[in-house]
Order: C-alpha cells, then sequence, then structure tokens
C-alpha cells in the first residue's frame, strides 16, 4: 500500500511540474506569455513593412513614409533589385530617384556650417528631388515633365523606372505622375535603394537637379 501511495504521488508531483513549466504544445516564454508561432511560409508576415497598402485612385498625400501599394494601375512593378539590373543593362532606361533633398536643420545657429549626409543611390541616376510629394506645385510639375522629356529624347516609349526608399510614397507617386504625362513604359522599384543595397549591390553618391524653387 505505501508503495503503491508513492507512485501515484510521483505522477502527480510530475504532471503538477510539467504545468508549472509549460506543457509541450502550449509552450510559454520567461514572462509566462504564450509562445508566439512563426507565420506559416505563404501566411501573412506580421511585419509592417511587408504589408502593402491599397491602391488610391490619386496621388497619396497622407504620411509619406508608411506602407505602399503593391500595384501601379498603368505601370509595373519591379519585383527584385536583379530584376532591376537586367531592365538596366539592356541601356535604354532612364533611372530616377525622387528622394527628398536633405535641409538644413532649423535649430542650427545662423552661419554654422552644414555638410549634408552624401546621397548614395543607385548608379546611373538622376535625382530629382520634391516631385514625389501628393501635390507639387506647377512649376515643379512643369519642371519634371520637361526633364524626362529631356531623359527620353521626347521618346514616350523610352522606359522610365522611378524609385526612392523602401516603404515610402515618393517614387509611386512620380510614377503615377509620369505615367500621365503619356509614358508607355513605367517602372516603379518598390524596394528602393535600401532593396539595392540589400541585394549586395553597389551605390554610387548623385547630387540632385536643381528645381524650382531651390
Amino acid at each position: 500500500m505505501r508503495m503503491l501511495t508513492a507512485l501515484v504521488l510521483a505522477v502527480v508531483l510530475e504532471s503538477t511540474g510539467a504545468a508549472a513549466l509549460g506543457a509541450p504544445g502550449n509552450a510559454a516564454d520567461a514572462n509566462g506569455a504564450p509562445e508566439a508561432k512563426p507565420a506559416s511560409e505563404g501566411g501573412k508576415h506580421a511585419s509592417t513593412a511587408d504589408e502593402s497598402a491599397p491602391e488610391p485612385s490619386g496621388y497619396w498625400t497622407g504620411p509619406v513614409n508608411s506602407p505602399v501599394p503593391a500595384t501601379l494601375t498603368g505601370g509595373t512593378v519591379i519585383s527584385s533589385a536583379h530584376r532591376l539590373r537586367e531592365l538596366l543593362d539592356q541601356k535604354d532606361s532612364v533611372l530616377v530617384d525622387v528622394s527628398n533633398a536633405p535641409t538644413r536643420p532649423d535649430n542650427m545657429a545662423p552661419g554654422a556650417p552644414w555638410l549634408p549626409v552624401p546621397h548614395r543611390a543607385i548608379p546611373g541616376s538622376v535625382w530629382i528631388p520634391g516631385v514625389g510629394a501628393g501635390e507639387i506645385p506647377a512649376a515643379l510639375d512643369d519642371f519634371f515633365r520637361q526633364k524626362l522629356a529631356t531623359l527620353t529624347d521626347n521618346s514616350p516609349f523610352r522606359r522610365v523606372i522611378l524609385y526612392c526608399h523602401k516603404t515610402c510614397w515618393l517614387s509611386w507617386n512620380a510614377a503615377k505622375r509620369a505615367i500621365s504625362y503619356g509614358y508607355q513604359h513605367v517602372y516603379w522599384y518598390r524596394d528602393g535603394v535600401e532593396g539595392w543595397k540589400a541585394a549586395g549591390l553597389p551605390t554610387a553618391v548623385i547630387e540632385p537637379q536643381a528645381t524650382p524653387g531651390d
């Protein structure tokens, strides 16, 4: 009888200890919260960087740095840095960086020297800041239109590729603007310069084009 009682007690203690530690199938972390299960390969990723926003009918005027669409009506979304490199190797592409230009901090003392961080871009890019805003002045719109005409030798059939940064609406807006100008082959590189660098591809320091209002 004593042996049977001891055996039952041992089984009870073992079961209680396993529950306290988090039994298999209901694992817990050090804080007692359920252990997060990794997303399946084809499932939705929790990272906001991989989320897509719905494509607006017009230009985006909300926060610039927020999830962007996975589509561009009237244009083509470039899916990877290596695909972009293939297009650039064809030599007939116009590559435009529409990242914003740095501005002098407001809290700097008057006359104090200011040297902006060098702007690294995909080699061969023409940097035209300001043209990716949701609303732009008429003078800047005309400038962008004329600049693209010059870069494409006035051909609406040349390939025009636009980009800025990952999770940034500036290049989506600029690509939509180029489509409205009548360009037939507009491409948007959604992953931006960060995606290019993440693929181990080289960058180059470039200077911005002088735009109206500078």
